[in-house]
Formats: C-alpha cells, structure tokens, sequence
C-alpha cells in the first residue's frame, strides 16, 4: 500500500470514530472546500485563457473546422 493509500485509510478510520452528525458536518467541510479550489482553479483558467486570447494564440472556426484539425485533414 502506498503512502497516500496508507493515510487515506487512517483518515477513513479516524473519520469512522466520530459522530454521524459530526460526519456529516466533515463532508460539508470538505465539499465547501472542494468547490472554492474548483472556483480559483477555473479563475486561473479563464485568466489563461483570456491572456491567450490577448496575445492572439487562439484559432477561430466552427466545431466542423476543429475536428477536422484533430483529424489531420
């Protein structure tokens, strides 16, 4: 078993040991917490993006256009 496996499996454990309210309070927790690093990672993107668009490194075209590029034809 790997490290992080190893420490997931703690984590379970020691999750196991609480209340079920406090459980339940944990994944509100963690879900909270997952959707904000969600948000500042698709404000990065767009901010990537937006940048890329500003300095030209975007191609326009239709859904047609792009899947014939992935294509090679």
């Amino acid at each position: 078993m790997s490290a992080q496996a190893a420490r997931f499996a703690d984590a379970l454990t020691s999750v196991e040991t609480l209340p079920v309210e406090d459980q339940a309070a944990l994944v509100e927790v963690v879900n909270r917490r997952i959707a904000a690093t969600r948000r500042r990672e698709m404000v990065q993107e767009i901010a990537e993006a937006r940048a890329d668009y500003r300095c030209g490194n975007v191609k326009h075209g239709s859904a047609t256009d792009l899947m014939r590029e992935l294509r090679g034809k």
